[in-house]
């Protein structure tokens, strides 16, 4: 009986690490396509923001275009953000689009994590689901962080971090893009629920 159990045990052990280890692959993989595609970006005209490819939360990739017809919300954090600012601002924004786009049918709102090391497709599954509103979480490789926050005019902060060793700076503005994927504005993602909510509304009222 023991001898059965044992076995048992070693087989669980077995699937157990042959799924991590293929997860792990199948992430490495995806980062290294992303860098070597590079940081496809174009401003497109805008004054701020523009095209731009990433790798999503299901191992895929978006892009800009994923998100046309829609108003598209960019924003950029990490899991672990200094102060918790990104699940600040998500939870605020949650709370502002239950009431302008409940079924959110109308606005994409983008989050891309600056943390590619440790926000990883399943990690960005996980956080986003923590949030009511439909958040598309995405990351990429270091190049195409770099030529997305310029585009995006963000910037990448590290800091140190007593519990998490470092953590990430929160972009102080969400990029606002419109269906047509042209350049809105901004609002600030220390903003209240009701403050995102006033600006968004007028905006989706015309268009």
């Amino acid at each position: 009986m023991r001898t059965e159990v044992r076995r048992w045990n070693r087989k669980v052990v077995t699937v157990v690490g042959t799924t991590v280890f293929v997860a792990a692959v199948m992430t490495y993989v995806g980062y290294r396509i992303s860098d070597a595609m590079g940081p496809m970006v174009n401003s497109e005209g805008n004054e701020v923001g523009g095209r731009f490819r990433l790798m999503d939360s299901s191992d895929g990739t978006m892009t800009d275009m994923t998100f046309r017809g829609r108003w598209m919300l960019v924003m950029f954090g990490a899991v672990h953000s200094v102060d918790d600012s990104s699940t600040k601002m998500l939870t605020q924004l949650s709370q502002a689009l239950s009431v302008v786009d409940p079924a959110g049918h109308r606005v994409a709102p983008v989050f891309v994590s600056l943390d590619p090391q440790r926000d990883q497709s399943e990690q960005l599954r996980q956080y986003s689901l923590k949030f009511p509103a439909k958040i598309i979480a995405g990351t990429g490789a270091p190049a195409t962080l770099n030529a997305v926050t310029k585009e995006y005019h963000a910037t990448i902060e590290k800091r140190p971090d007593q519990e998490w060793d470092y953590a990430y700076m929160t972009s102080p503005q969400i990029v606002i893009m419109n269906p047509d994927g042209l350049y809105a504005g901004m609002m600030p993602s220390s903003a209240s629920a009701a403050e995102m909510q006033a600006r968004l509304q007028p905006l989706l009222a015309r268009h």
